[in-house]
């Protein structure tokens, strides 16, 4: 497996709430560093994966299972 690093820009959560860090870890995003910045939530992953499209998929559904919104993902995969 080779080790991919991508950002997810999100939002739909409030990054005053107690446990708004904990949702991203319980979610899957363990390999991630959660940032919220200018109203947008900003998620930085160091994922392990066969490819750069299986990353982003399964950093995608874990981003979505914390019960945020996928506005963007940085760098853009697609050329």
């Amino acid at each position: 497996m080779k080790t991919f690093e991508f950002s997810i820009i999100a939002s739909g959560l409030d990054p005053q709430a107690e446990d708004f860090e904990q949702r991203f870890y319980d979610a899957g995003c363990d390999d991630a560093a959660i940032a919220f910045q200018k109203g947008h939530i900003i998620v930085d992953f160091s994922r392990e994966a066969e490819s750069v499209s299986e990353a982003i998929a399964t950093a995608a559904r874990d981003v979505r299972a914390a019960g945020a919104h996928i506005d963007h993902v940085e760098p853009d995969p697609l050329p």
